[in-house]
C-alpha cells in the first residue's frame, strides 16, 4: 500500500435542491464529477433533493445513480427552498457523513470551477465560504435594476439586523459549510423558503462563532427552465428580517 492510499480524503457533498430541472439537472451533476476528478484530498458526492418535480428531473438523476454510486436522490413534498435544504443537510451529515456541504443551485447559474478555491478557503480555517456577488470581482450581470435594487437593500437590512455587517452577501445561494456548525443549528427556527432561508441560515451560523469568509462570482442567467423565485418568497425574505433581530 503507497502512501497516499492511506490518507483519509474528506468527504464533500454537493446538496442541490430541483423542482423541474429537466434541462439543467444533468449538466450541473457532470461539472461536478469533472472537478472532482482534479481532486486529490477529496471525495465528492451529489444529493439532489428533488420537490417532486412534474417533469422528468427525477428519471434523469436516476439514470445517473444507475451508473454512480456518489450521486443520491432524496424525494419530498414541495415546502420551499429552505425545507429542501434541511432534509439535505440532515441526510448529507447523518447518511452520508459529509465533512464539508456545498450549498448550489442546479440550474447552472452557480460556476462550479470555482469549487477550489472554496475548498482553498475551507483548508486554511474557514468555516463558511459565501460565493458573493457583492465583492469586488462579483457580478449580477443579468439582474434587472429592480431585482438588483431589491437584493442590495434585502442584504443590507439582514447585515445590520442580524448584526452580521462584514458579510456583504448574506442571501447567496453558493456556499461552503462545515459540517461541524450545522450539527448543532435547530432547522426548526429557520425560515424555509428562498432568500429568508438563506440569510437566517448565515446569520445563525455567524452567531455560532463560524469563521466565514466570501470569495467573488459572477452571477449569471440560469441555462434552461424558468426561476423558482416568486412573489411569496420575497414577502417572507422582508418579514423575516425583524425575526433575525430579536434572535
Amino acid at each position: 500500500m503507497d502512501i497516499d492510499s492511506k490518507v483519509i480524503k474528506k468527504n464533500i457533498c454537493f446538496v442541490l435542491p430541483t423542482y423541474n430541472e429537466e434541462g439543467n439537472i444533468e449538466n450541473t451533476i457532470g461539472q461536478i464529477l469533472i472537478e472532482e476528478k482534479k481532486q486529490n484530498q477529496y471525495v465528492f458526492s451529489v444529493l439532489v433533493v428533488d420537490d417532486n418535480s412534474t417533469d422528468q428531473t427525477q428519471a434523469i438523476v436516476k439514470r445517473i445513480i444507475d451508473s454512480k454510486d456518489n450521486i443520491h436522490l432524496l424525494t419530498g413534498e414541495k415546502k420551499g427552498l429552505g425545507d429542501a435544504y434541511k432534509r439535505g443537510f440532515l441526510h448529507a451529515v447523518d447518511i452520508l457523513k459529509a465533512d464539508v456541504i456545498f450549498q448550489m443551485d442546479s440550474d447552472g447559474q452557480h460556476d462550479v470551477s470555482l469549487v477550489p478555491q472554496f475548498l482553498k478557503d475551507i483548508a486554511v480555517d474557514k468555516d463558511v465560504v459565501i460565493g458573493s456577488r457583492f465583492i469586488k470581482g462579483g457580478a449580477t450581470p443579468d439582474f434587472s435594476i429592480f431585482r438588483l435594487l431589491i437584493s442590495r437593500i434585502g442584504n443590507l437590512l439582514v447585515r445590520y439586523a442580524g448584526g452580521v455587517t462584514a458579510i456583504k452577501d448574506c442571501t447567496s445561494g453558493y456556499r461552503a459549510i462545515k459540517t461541524s456548525f450545522l450539527k448543532d443549528i435547530d432547522f426548526t427556527y429557520l425560515s424555509t423558503r428562498g432568500y429568508s432561508f438563506q440569510s437566517s441560515l448565515i446569520c445563525d451560523l455567524a452567531w455560532r462563532g463560524a469563521v466565514i469568509s466570501e470569495t467573488p462570482i459572477v452571477f449569471s442567467s440560469r441555462k434552461a427552465g424558468d426561476s423558482k423565485l416568486s412573489l411569496r418568497d420575497q414577502i417572507e425574505f422582508l418579514l423575516n428580517i425583524p425575526r433575525l433581530g430579536f434572535r
